[in-house]
């Protein structure tokens, strides 16, 4: 079966949803792996992490930024080639689907236009779905994490500024994304519901998907 994936923007709860949705999957008899970075995990999936960690400032052209933007746009036709689900559904937390949105809402067209040009042989997933959250609160949630010592990633750089016109814009390329290239995409509004009830939809909705992907 292909992979089901919980997407959503910074601060949205996705990996705390989705620990929650793979709880909720085991009791009802399914066995489930949790996926952060590449499908394909290894070195590709080691080094992923290592550049998603960096808080500092890359300067655009930079080696690393090369490198970075390169690897991005890599991941899901690597992910394509190299993964073979297994008996055990993944549940994948997050996509490129997220950094392909948000070249579109900076003008990075080197990025954007790689996305476009490899789209016909990127991953494919069984389904989706897509948190939203109010901006207010996903910044309240980022401080909370800073104050407690749970991230170090800069707000501005985070929330573009912070402004929540662009962060909308980019939510919204994101959905047009994901709408256009998987068949079957659940929105759901994380703000105040208890995360419990997203993860029962959500369990729900994966389960589905993967039956109809048989």
């Amino acid at each position: 079966m292909r992979p089901y994936t919980v997407e959503g923007l910074d601060c949205s709860g996705k990996k705390t949803i989705t620990r929650l949705v793979q709880e909720r999957l085991q009791e009802q008899g399914l066995r489930t792996n949790i996926v952060i970075g590449p499908l394909i995990g290894g070195g590709l999936g080691r080094l992923d992490a290592r550049l998603a960690s960096i808080t500092t400032a890359v300067r655009r052209g930079s080696p690393t930024d090369l490198l970075r933007r390169s690897l991005y746009v890599a991941e899901p036709v690597l992910d394509r080639l190299f993964h073979r689900p297994g008996p055990t559904p993944v549940l994948k937390v997050s996509t490129h689907f997220r950094a392909w949105a948000r070249a579109g809402v900076e003008h990075d067209r080197w990025m954007a236009g790689g996305y476009n040009a490899t789209r016909s042989v990127h991953v494919r997933y069984a389904g989706a779905t897509l948190l939203a959250t109010d901006f207010d609160v996903r910044l309240a949630r980022h401080r909370a994490d800073v104050a407690a010592g749970r991230t170090t990633k800069v707000e501005h750089r985070r929330f573009f500024g912070p402004d929540p016109e662009a962060f909308t814009a980019w939510h919204d390329a994101l959905d047009r994304l994901m709408s256009a290239h998987i068949p079957h995409v659940l929105r759901l509004d994380s703000t105040t519901t208890d995360p419990a009830d997203l993860a029962e939809r959500i369990a729900l909705h994966a389960a589905t998907c993967w039956e109809a992907d048989r």
